[in-house]
């Protein structure tokens, strides 16, 4: 990917888009000159880091404030929670919800930290054991907020583990993820294994590094 200074917007490729006529991906170009100073950097930091776009910010992005917006309040829910408690609140809710899109890239990155299979069929729920104590409680706490279950029993099982600060960022990200599953549902996103088409044909191909960066 070029200098940040020099990225051609009409060449980065889109990854994960459902072959359907509407919505259609913006063209990041417009968006991008129409951006302010701040929204802006992130979108190029976004860019650098990976070389494409994925399909959620790829039509998203026809509300880049809302979208942008989302992003900053993940990321910083991420940053309060151990990165393990963040795959637990990603494999249970997106199992639970079947979205394929989202489920497949934190798939990807639980094998990355070299999480166990065993550990991640029991984060998905669809094993018994192998978690810890304080993983099932946050487990728990998530499918609490993914099925909107009577909230008491979570809550004090998972405030034996975690502080007041964890238990309010599982509980914003897991209604996050719950979100953008109905999202990534509505958009009929698909799981990314290439990319899209862009207006230019020879638009390439970008590897999926970083650990958290290639996700929505």
């Amino acid at each position: 990917m070029a200098d940040r200074r020099d990225i051609d917007w009409a060449k980065v490729p889109y990854r994960g888009l459902a072959d359907r006529p509407r919505p259609e991906p913006v063209e990041l170009a417009a968006v991008v000159a129409e951006l302010p100073a701040g929204l802006k950097n992130r979108l190029v930091e976004r860019v650098d880091r990976l070389g494409y776009i994925n399909g959620f910010l790829a039509v998203g992005l026809h509300q880049p404030g809302a979208v942008l917006a989302l992003l900053e309040m993940t990321e910083r829910l991420k940053a309060a929670l151990d990165p393990g408690h963040v795959l637990i609140v990603a494999l249970a809710t997106h199992h639970a919800l079947g979205n394929a899109y989202e489920l497949a890239q934190y798939l990807d990155v639980a094998r990355e930290h070299g999480m166990s299979e065993a550990w991640i069929h029991a984060a998905q729920g669809r094993a018994v054991g192998g978690l810890t104590p304080t993983e099932e409680a946050v487990r728990g706490l998530t499918l609490t907020v993914v099925f909107a279950s009577p909230p008491t029993p979570a809550l004090t099982e998972a405030g034996e583990h975690l502080d007041d600060r964890a238990l309010i960022a599982v509980v914003h990200l897991a209604a996050r993820f719950v979100a953008t599953s109905r999202i990534s549902h509505a958009l009929s996103l698909r799981p990314m294994t290439g990319h899209s088409p862009t207006s230019d044909d020879n638009a390439r191909d970008q590897p999926n590094d970083g650990v958290f960066a290639q996700l929505t």
